[in-house]
């Protein structure tokens, strides 16, 4: 349909769509949704209607058929239930970056690996520093990790002046990152062990494991297959959102057949239809409509299940999935003497001093230490100086940490309170140290 065929409200509508569209997708977006909801819950919780706010989190949601009841608060369904496609997504982007991104190249994944881990064990050991052998030690993973989304979004403050290279390289820092949490997660986080649930879910994965190999493309068979995997690791007594990982990992990443030929493929229809000395009538010719399906077919079965899957979650979790997770878990009651006094405990001194210095220590220190010794290299246009401020902004841990810390401190609410205040205030001092680094570090460059 072209521009002058259109009505006035199709074109007016056209008009709007672009630019919400672009502002949908933007990854300014993402951040945006998240800060939105975390200070919806902040207030929500310290406003006078707090107890509605407690009420909704922890108000049992389910139902029964039968003997057979499922009931769970909506935080639990969340936590268990959503995140665990956000943790899917997180898998399909670690497999993607492992077979053709940044972490496909060895001397980049060297050094990605190498910088990931040294901003992993730091802050891990100065949260040990602080906390050692008290109740709170098992806190200890909550400063490994780095809020993706958060971080991105504080370099787009700063878009201008840092190279486009820099974001692909924090991108591939968090995913390591990640990778690790998991990690943490599954083996030390997990408290009793069902040997039966646990092997079922590996035989679930490993069906899916299979079924790749043998060229089963349907996303209905990965997801019924997954749901069972999930369920199973839920009863198993393994955190859930391993699996979302696990099946994540499964996921085709080859097209059907190869591309060229079905390109090739595609080009015969199209130019059949371009022979046609008649307009292609897809409403009333099913001949055309057929024709029209096949093109479509043959685009899909080029691309590969992963990317369509990951595009496919994309949105949804970034502005659904995440921003919920934020609401119902970012609802920190405080007020000014309490807030002092939980950033004075061991356990929010160790988290402060983990995220924002054991971070930049551990981040900066390794790539130092990675260039000296040769281990690799980093990506072209990105120096020593820009991966200091991506180490201080990798101290944004808020998603992440949040969730470790509502694991290691589920049944110690006093801990979790200062906990999730601590993660607030490491990652508001993170965002603002880098950004002015960065800034700072480029404006002098400019002057010289």
């Amino acid at each position: 349909m072209t521009n002058d065929s259109k009505n006035v409200l199709q074109r007016g509508l056209d008009g709007i769509h672009d630019p919400f569209s672009n502002f949908i997708r933007a990854q300014t977006t993402t951040s945006l949704f998240l800060l939105v909801a975390t200070i919806a819950a902040l207030w929500w919780a310290n406003s006078a209607y707090s107890s509605t706010y407690q009420n909704l989190i922890h108000t049992p949601i389910g139902f029964f058929v039968g003997e057979f009841e499922l009931r769970a608060s909506l935080k639990h369904i969340i936590n268990d239930g959503l995140m665990v496609i956000f943790f899917f997504l997180l898998g399909l982007e670690i497999k993607r970056e492992v077979l053709a991104g940044d972490l496909a190249r060895p001397e980049n994944r060297r050094m990605l690996i190498f910088c990931a881990v040294g901003g992993m064990v730091c802050p891990a050991v100065i949260y040990s520093l602080f906390n050692w052998s008290l109740d709170s030690q098992i806190g200890w993973g909550i400063p490994m990790a780095t809020d993706t989304a958060f971080a991105l979004g504080a370099l787009t403050l700063v878009r201008k002046h840092i190279p486009v290279s820099l974001l692909a390289f924090i991108v591939g820092l968090a995913i390591v990152d990640d990778v690790g949490a998991i990690l943490v997660i599954a083996i030390f986080y997990t408290q009793e062990i069902s040997v039966i649930h646990l092997s079922s879910a590996f035989i679930l994965v490993a069906f899916l494991a299979v079924a790749n190999y043998a060229g089963v493309r349907q996303p209905i068979f990965y997801i019924i297959i997954g749901v069972a995997a999930w369920w199973a690791t839920l009863k198993s007594g393994v955190h859930p959102t391993v699996a979302g990982v696990a099946i994540a990992l499964m996921a085709p990443a080859r097209p059907g057949l190869a591309s060229g030929i079905l390109l090739d493929k595609a080009k015969l229809t199209i130019s059949s239809m371009q022979k046609k000395t008649k307009e292609v009538d897809v409403l009333g010719s099913r001949q055309d409509h057929e024709q029209v399906l096949e093109v479509r077919n043959f685009a899909e079965r080029a691309s590969t299940p992963l990317r369509r899957w990951e595009d496919a979650l994309a949105l949804p979790v970034a502005l659904f999935i995440l921003p919920l997770f934020a609401l119902t878990n970012a609802g920190v009651v405080f007020g000014f003497s309490s807030f002092i006094d939980s950033l004075q405990h061991p356990t929010g001194l160790g988290i402060i001093a983990g995220l924002v210095i054991g971070k930049f220590i551990g981040i900066s220190g390794a790539c130092w230490l990675g260039l000296r010794c040769k281990i690799g290299c980093l990506p072209e246009g990105v120096n020593f100086k820009h991966v200091i401020g991506v180490s201080l902004i990798a101290g944004i841990g808020f998603t992440m940490s949040t969730f470790i810390a509502a694991l290691g401190f589920d049944t110690q609410p006093d801990h979790l309170h200062n906990a999730k205040t601590s993660i607030l205030v490491a990652s508001v001092l993170s965002a603002i140290l880098g950004v002015l680094y960065i800034r700072i570090t480029s404006t002098k460059k400019h002057t010289r």
